[in-house]
């Protein structure tokens, strides 16, 4: 700025460096730790992930292998398919399956046996 004489005034700045680097470490800071978090929030989800695909494979191996506990859970159903060459129908009963130690239910159906008198 001038003055009436013509001597021109500089503005003060001291101290604005140093909050501009207070200011961009702060800001710095906050960026790191939103990182940080969602660097765990994803870690825990992975983790999450992979327990529930141990749990999932364990209960089908189990299920397989005949060491479930099943129990009936709606009998004498009818199931029907239909397409374009005709349809059929399935007696069945819906049954689930658990196991003590891993969380998770598995329904499968189980077709109800008739036999024939004579």
């Amino acid at each position: 700025m001038k003055a009436g004489n013509g001597v021109i005034w500089k503005k003060d700045n001291r101290g604005n460096t140093m909050v501009s680097v207070i200011v961009s470490f702060a800001l710095l800071m906050i960026l790191v730790t939103a990182f940080y978090k969602v660097q765990k929030v994803s870690e825990s989800m992975m983790m999450s992930a992979k327990d529930l695909i141990f749990n999932n494979r364990e209960l089908a191996k189990d299920f397989y292998l005949g060491e479930t506990n099943n129990q009936l859970a709606a009998g004498n159903l009818r199931l029907t398919f239909s397409g374009a060459k005709g349809s059929f129908y399935v007696d069945a009963s819906l049954y689930s399956a658990q196991k003590a130690g891993l969380s998770g239910t598995i329904y499968y159906y189980e077709a109800n046996e008739e036999q024939e008198t004579e």
